[in-house]
């Protein structure tokens, strides 16, 4: 069992998320959250800025930043990345988007920490990623068909739930844009987007996370 808590720092890892380099990021980003803490009412909003790197040195970068330990087994971090965690949020909703994609899952020990563990089965991870490339190429379709919310020029990241279909029937932004009109369309273009009957057990919410990256530089909305 390894503990991450201030001011420990443990060695790096290096297997990227999804075999994905932290330089060639999509400029939209699906991943599925592994069923994390809920927020507890009257989470205190932080600024945070920790950037994707190895898992590892994500925990230790969270935890010195919120002062809440973290208990996990080293074993399950090694070769795991981090998705980036930049802006304002509450404890909870920065760990959902730091851990989105890694496969671990969140335990609450009293207030100031939490377990992590592996809850996703390794047989089920590639149905997994193959249902979040396909959410994400369809959610890139709509985005790039409207110029308001072509991605480019801001930073977003959102949940959404998915029905029995594969239809998103629940949106929850965890960031703003921070134009309102481009949230609004945003919820609009997202609401109802549907790529098929999602895997068994798919865990929810799926996050996904809109990077600030040009498409001129990343190739879309070509």
């Amino acid at each position: 069992m390894t503990i991450w808590k201030r001011p420990i720092k443990l060695t790096a890892a290096f297997l990227a998320l999804w075999a994905l380099c932290v330089l060639a990021l999509p400029p939209v980003m699906a991943v599925v959250a592994e069923n994390p803490a809920t927020a507890g009412a009257g989470e205190t909003v932080m600024r945070f800025e920790i950037p994707a790197q190895p898992l590892e040195d994500a925990l230790y970068a969270f935890g010195n930043v919120t002062g809440i330990s973290i208990f996990v087994d080293g074993n399950a971090v090694a070769g795991r990345r981090s998705t980036a965690v930049e802006g304002a949020f509450t404890t909870t909703q920065a760990l959902r988007i730091l851990l989105a994609g890694t496969g671990l899952d969140v335990r609450p020990m009293g207030a100031r920490a939490i377990t992590l563990s592996l809850s996703q089965p390794r047989s089920e991870a590639p149905a997994y990623r193959r249902y979040s490339a396909a959410l994400q190429d369809a959610a890139l379709r709509r985005l790039c068909s409207d110029t308001e919310t072509r991605p480019g020029s801001y930073r977003l990241a959102m949940e959404l739930w998915l029905d029995d279909i594969g239809r998103v029937q629940r949106i929850e932004l965890l960031s703003s844009t921070p134009d309102p009109a481009r949230d609004r369309r945003l919820r609009e273009l997202m609401e109802g987007l549907s790529v098929g009957k999602p895997p068994a057990m798919l865990p929810q919410p799926v996050i996904m996370v809109i990077l600030p990256r040009s498409p001129r530089e990343s190739g879309d909305c070509g």
